[in-house]
């Protein structure tokens, strides 16, 4: 499993978005509290060279990847509004 990207639940928890190499599944995972934040919050800057095949699989299943735009709200999740 790959992770190509963060999400959120529509409760507004993080979700890290995994495409497995071998069978191109795609699976969301609650972020964790030991989980490295750093690690969670650089996938906010990589950029992701998804398929179209990949992106309209996300889209049809209403995960929509966070982007830059997104990332005040990632880093007050990650580590609180003091940050």
């Amino acid at each position: 499993m790959k992770p190509i990207g963060l999400s959120y639940k529509p409760d507004g928890e993080l979700m890290v978005v995994h495409l497995c190499l071998n069978c191109s599944k795609i699976s969301c995972n609650r972020v964790a509290g030991d989980d490295n934040s750093y690690a969670i919050s650089s996938l906010l800057e990589e950029p992701s060279n998804l398929t179209k095949e990949i992106i309209t699989r996300l889209i049809s299943r209403g995960i929509r990847l966070l982007t830059q735009d997104d990332k005040q709200n990632v880093l007050t999740i990650l580590y609180g509004y003091d940050y």
